[in-house]
């Protein structure tokens, strides 16, 4: 009880809130965003980019304040909780608060199509003339001295610490120097930011006073937040305490990335085998067998398993590059949708609750705004799920004319395009897949669906190397099943990224192109479309026509001929699919 109430007396405790806010944040924002309430006292809700707080109902006369929802998510949608921004709002509440005004005001105005009508009817917004056209604005604004109305407490606030321990958290790699990232961290420490810091009487700022004295505050300041010290709760850890005793918390720290703390064993010891720990976690794929013309059932065995290299992380400043723009405007026409835009100044039909919000506006003798009293339908709306496996096996080790390997090409067509898509807002999941026989196939976690775009995804890049054999089939089936049973979107893409070469034990030459060609006939058919990128490699080009089609086949040489040509491909695709009836083949079995 005693380590509880400390707890409860350091950190507020959250709880879940019902589910519809978080459709309601979530489609505002534009990107899955939690929202829990805090049992703390503050009555102002607040958001750091993922999650949105807030304060207790009873605290409110005992309803949930849905306008809070909205206007933090509308934050979140704005771009407006940025890091730089949020290092200049540090111990300045007031200052906060007039930003938090003037961003809700932009980003509901912004956002209006994503916006409630309700909310876009209060007058606070409909009536403010205070009206910034960016986030930088607004900051300066904010701190300046210019007259701005009292913040409503249903906008909430922003605590700009809590938004830079998660930019940090989601950083964590980057703030690692070259010598911790090559293994040694023997005086790594993780980054912390406590929550005592926040205020106009912030310890920052007292650090940050005197900058000419013998205590060089700003040197502290900075050892501080790289991580210099740490916790007198770790320096007086009492290894003495039995399990279960009562615990004094002091503080509680999170680590930005597993393994910073540890060190190199003074003695070898043998470690338990992964594949029988994981064996529960497999999955058995089907593979079809081109001479007996039938299904080998639960014949391939698949597991998850995380990115791990025995050497460590390598340098991949040179490979995992940032896409170019003319990716981005390539990919950025692909699984659009149709959606409704209201209070358009054109469009096929009249917007009634517009129109109606003008007849009101008449009668009452107010002023007549710009005639946005039509609705529009638009193909704006992004619904396109993205599968990347990319093909890390030893036959990719090969290295080109240039000295570039297959798989340094293949690791950077495969982060940029992850990357694009990412920015795009489309739903991505990135895996690598080798194999050692058919008890064997691995697909190895880069990015999940859930997960947003971080260093950690160019972690796990680095910790890749080409090793095993390619069951090309079996990575298809572990693709196809992601999209249709765990990412369920109406457009579907799965990208095969291979220098074309299918092989491993027992799986080679016409079995092995068989089992590729039905698997892909099992994507499509049930509504996948399927691209092979084929980089730099070896395999024949007829023989690849043959399995994956020409249509929907790219065969390049470098990773900068990607952006010309890939839009085509994944377009006919695409298009292709949907056209099918959707249904599967008869005797198609898919594991699940």
């Amino acid at each position: 009880m005693t380590a509880r109430k400390t707890l409860l007396n350091t950190q507020a405790v959250h709880t879940a809130v019902p589910s519809e806010y978080l459709f309601l944040a979530s489609a505002i924002a534009g990107r899955r965003v939690s929202v829990h309430l805090s049992t703390g006292k503050d009555v102002r809700a607040s958001a750091d980019g993922q999650t949105i707080v807030l304060p207790d109902p009873r605290l409110n006369g005992g309803r949930w304040v849905w306008e809070s929802v909205a206007a933090q998510a509308a934050l979140i949608g704005a771009d407006s909780l940025e890091a730089p921004i949020m290092r200049r709002l540090v111990g300045r509440g007031q200052s906060a608060l007039r930003y938090v005004y003037l961003e809700v005001v932009r980003g509901a105005v912004l956002l209006a199509d994503r916006m409630p009508s309700a909310f876009l009817a209060l007058p606070e917004i409909r009536n403010a003339k205070a009206r910034t056209r960016s986030a930088d604005e607004s900051l300066e604004w904010a701190l300046g001295s210019r007259a701005l109305p009292e913040t409503p407490d249903y906008f909430g606030t922003v605590r700009p610490l809590g938004v830079l321990r998660r930019s940090v958290s989601e950083n964590g790699w980057s703030a690692l120097t070259k010598k911790q990232a090559s293994g040694d961290f023997a005086q790594a420490k993780v980054p912390t930011l406590d929550d005592d810091d926040e205020g106009e009487e912030s310890r920052l700022l007292k650090l940050l006073q005197n900058p000419l004295s013998r205590k060089n505050p700003v040197g502290d300041l900075l050892s501080k937040l790289l991580g210099a010290g740490m916790s007198k709760g770790r320096q007086q850890q009492d290894v003495e305490d039995a399990g279960g005793a009562e615990i004094p918390v002091g503080r509680i720290e999170r680590a930005l990335r597993r393994g910073v703390q540890s060190s190199a064993a003074a003695a070898p010891m043998d470690l338990p085998a992964l594949e029988a720990s994981a064996a529960s976690q497999a999955v058995a794929y089907p593979e079809w067998d081109v001479h007996a013309r039938q299904y080998r059932q639960n014949w391939a065995i698949l597991e998850e398993v995380e990115a791990w290299r025995p050497d460590g992380a390598r340098d991949m400043s040179a490979v995992l590059v940032a896409p170019p723009f003319e990716l981005k405007r390539q990919l950025g026409s692909l699984g659009l949708d149709h959606e409704m835009h209201r209070r358009q100044p054109e469009g096929a039909e009249f917007d009634l609750s517009r129109l109606l919000e003008c007849a009101i506006d008449r009668a009452t003798g107010h002023a007549q705004g710009a005639l946005d009293i039509y609705r529009s339908s638009r193909r704006t709306r992004r619904d396109l799920a993205v599968a990347l496996a990319l093909d890390i096996s030893g036959s990719t080790g090969e290295k080109n004319t240039a000295g570039i390997s297959v798989f340094d090409q293949q690791l950077q067509v495969g982060y940029q395009i992850g990357r694009t898509l990412d920015q795009l807002g489309d739903t991505v999941a990135i895996y690598g897949f080798h194999s050692w026989g058919r008890h064997l196939v691995r697909a190895v976690q880069l990015k999940t669906a859930e997960e947003r775009w971080s260093a950690r995804v160019g972690e796990r890049f680095a910790q890749l190397e080409p090793v095993g054999y390619t069951r090309t089939g079996t990575a298809i089936r572990y693709g196809t099943r992601l999209l249709t049973q765990s990412m369920r979107l109406p457009n579907r893409l799965l990208i095969l990224v291979s220098d074309g070469i299918a092989y491993d034990q027992d799986y080679e030459s016409s079995y092995a192109q068989g089992d590729a060609r039905k698997a892909l006939e099992e994507a499509r058919a049930s509504g996948t479309a399927v691209v092979c990128l084929c980089v730099g490699g070896s395999q024949d080009a007829v023989a690849l026509r043959a399995i994956f089609g020409s249509a929907n086949l790219l065969m390049i040489d470098a990773a900068h001929q990607l952006s010309v040509n890939i839009r085509p491909v994944c377009r006919q695709a695409l298009a292709a699919v949907s056209q099918r009836k959707l249904r599967r083949p008869a005797g198609a079995p898919y594991a699940g």
